[in-house]
């Protein structure tokens, strides 16, 4: 099993990763809205803020969740078991964000609640 942990640990990498590049690209969205909402002189100054407040906090959201996988990808490579812990929470939240999500979070939770590597990370198999 210690070998599916590492797997899971550059899978945790990936995901992280794919949601870091998907909150850049919506922070460059939400920079054109704002830019928008400050140029604009058509009326659309609201519209524009508003988007531009909602991309933003999209972007922070993917950033985030991309910034905790890889907080949780690290602790898993080093076998820590508060890492363990949250690649679970992790695992469940990641269930419901089809297609990817979901196969990550199967995954996870497959892995991570073995007995076997219970015992890789110090908690006890009981």
């Amino acid at each position: 099993m210690a070998r599916h942990v590492a797997f899971l640990s550059r899978l945790f990498l990936a995901w992280s990763a794919f949601n870091g590049i998907v909150g850049a690209s919506v922070l460059a969205f939400a920079v054109s809205a704002a830019s928008l909402a400050v140029t604009s002189g058509t009326g659309t100054e609201v519209a524009a803020g508003v988007t531009a407040a909602m991309l933003g906090l999209v972007a922070l959201a993917a950033l985030t969740w991309g910034g905790v996988h890889y907080y949780c990808a690290r602790g898993l490579r080093a076998h820590r078991p508060g890492a363990r812990a949250l690649a679970l929470a992790l695992g469940m939240f990641n269930l419901p964000l089809l297609p990817l999500g979901t196969g990550l979070g199967g995954y996870a939770l497959w892995v991570l609640l073995s007995d076997e590597t219970r015992g890789l990370f110090g908690t006890d198999a009981a």
